[in-house]
């Protein structure tokens, strides 16, 4: 097998094209024209056909690493072996496991946490009255003020917002509940809900499930695939998302790894 990087984005889209998309969000999303720019997608071939794809992101504070597999871990770990030198010095990623702990020493390895992959499945369930308002880059202060108090390690990407595909409940000028996204593609049909969090004194009042269902509402009519990711120990954002339809695919970890 040789490893090679990959600069034909329709390449990359033959070998993606019949995995499960909720699986798959950001790699669908980064494969967008505006997107690829920044990415360098690496591939390990067995003759012409692609066996496993990591891709390496570098328009970010920190480069990101997307490189988990949800089907045939040898591959992964056979691809990040042979691409480890090349990587950055410091980057966050995510990754299976297996490849984690074969590729990379355990003591440079910080802030592991394990996430599921869930997708939007049945629509139908969420029927509250909502009190929740679309939101755009004019209330970036409302917003970035509420993950302060009660999201402080989220990753707000002005981007993301302009696009308007956010909603929130005020309690008077207060903003106290949020819903956004964290990848967009029409063209491959994804979205990613991301940031939902609610202050700490308007919690257990069902405020995240009327931004993420108002959120849901709004993407429906140009997306198909609708999912998320959520640290498999949120019991009770799990519990949330469930009763609005979504159910579990695959799982990996998120960590920061230095060479």
């Amino acid at each position: 097998m040789v490893v090679k990087i990959l600069h034909d984005r329709q390449e990359v889209y033959e070998f993606l094209k019949d995995k499960s998309r909720y699986d798959y969000l950001y790699e669908f999303y980064d494969l967008e024209e505006r997107n690829w720019e920044n990415v360098i997608c690496y591939g390990l071939l067995d003759g012409k056909e692609i066996k496993q794809i990591a891709m390496l992101l570098i328009d970010y504070d920190i480069p990101v690493l997307l490189a988990a597999s949800y089907q045939e871990g040898m591959y992964s770990v056979e691809l990040l072996k042979n691409i480890k030198i090349f990587l950055p010095s410091h980057f966050y990623t995510h990754i299976d496991k297996e490849t984690l702990d074969s590729v990379f020493i355990s003591n440079h390895i910080t802030n592991l946490q394990e996430y599921m992959n869930m997708g939007l499945e049945d629509s139908g369930l969420y029927h509250t009255e909502s009190k929740a308002v679309r939101l755009g880059y004019e209330h970036i202060g409302d917003i970035r003020s509420l993950m302060a108090e009660s999201y402080p390690e989220a990753g707000l990407y002005d981007r993301m917002i302009k696009l308007g595909r956010n909603f929130g409940i005020y309690s008077g000028s207060k903003l106290v509940s949020f819903a956004g996204i964290h990848a967009y593609s029409e063209e491959h049909q994804v979205a990613a809900v991301a940031h939902v969090t609610t202050h700490p004194e308007f919690r257990r009042q069902g405020f995240a499930e009327m931004v993420i269902g108002s959120l849901i509402k709004d993407l429906q009519g140009d997306i198909q695939y609708i999912g998320l990711n959520v640290k498999t120990d949120n019991i009770h954002a799990i519990n949330c998302y469930k009763k609005l339809g979504f159910k579990e695919f695959g799982r990996f970890v998120a960590c920061e790894v230095s060479q």
